[in-house]
């Protein structure tokens, strides 16, 4: 009874609108999947739909994100040694390790997440204007067929681009990497001082803050 009642609420109240000239938007799942193709808030970051994977990434330096194709998520060969991120309490950190690939096909990581941080980019770090800058890698990290990509401070790393919680120094971090088939490896990776690390981030835009102060 009380179902029939608020269905008759919901369709008197949407009638009522209709009769003010009112404008009634469709309704939207909360669920619903992002469209491939369209723009997105922020390079980096991933979302989930039921198993289905979609991350946001610039197709070319300077670009706008867009949404990749839907992913069928599954468990990925690949593997990370001595894994770390350095401590922070707030704002941007870095994570490192050695990615191992024991497959014979060369496997792309395309993305990474933790809930340790809003949302994650996949960094490199260049020369530019005379200073070590760190910025996107376009088209991720490749990890050669039995073979393996080393992240360290001064090159490729994982980058936590908002802090939402310390990292802090022997903590175990949560972390997932994303391949271009939808592949998932879920690690963790060890909390340290480090004092290194503190180059320049150019977002592309004219985006430019210092890891620590983002």
């Amino acid at each position: 009874m009380k179902h029939v009642l608020r269905s008759t609420l919901a369709v008197a109240s949407a009638a009522a609108a209709l009769l003010a000239g009112a404008v009634i938007a469709p309704a939207v799942s909360a669920h619903e999947p992002p469209k491939p193709g369209s723009s997105c808030a922020m390079s980096g970051m991933v979302e989930d739909n039921h198993g289905t994977l979609y991350v946001c990434a610039s197709r070319k330096a300077g670009a706008m994100p867009t949404w990749s194709k839907g992913l069928p998520a599954s468990r990925s060969p690949l593997t990370i040694a001595d894994g770390w991120a350095k401590a922070a309490d707030k704002g941007m950190s870095a994570g490192f390790g050695m990615i191992k690939n024991p497959t014979d096909k060369p496997i792309r990581v395309i993305g990474v997440t933790s809930p340790n941080s809003t949302f994650m980019q996949l960094h490199e770090v260049v020369m530019k204007d005379g200073s070590m800058v760190m910025q996107q890698k376009q088209g991720g990290f490749v990890i050669p067929a039995k073979g393996m990509t080393e992240l360290k401070p001064g090159g490729n790393h994982l980058m936590f681009m908002k802090l939402t919680k310390p990292i802090t120094a022997g903590a175990m971090i949560p972390i997932t990497l994303i391949t271009a088939d939808g592949g998932q490896l879920k690690t963790t990776i060890l909390g340290k001082v480090y004092s290194g690390a503190n180059e320049t981030y150019d977002g592309g835009m004219g985006d430019m803050n210092s890891m620590s102060g983002m």
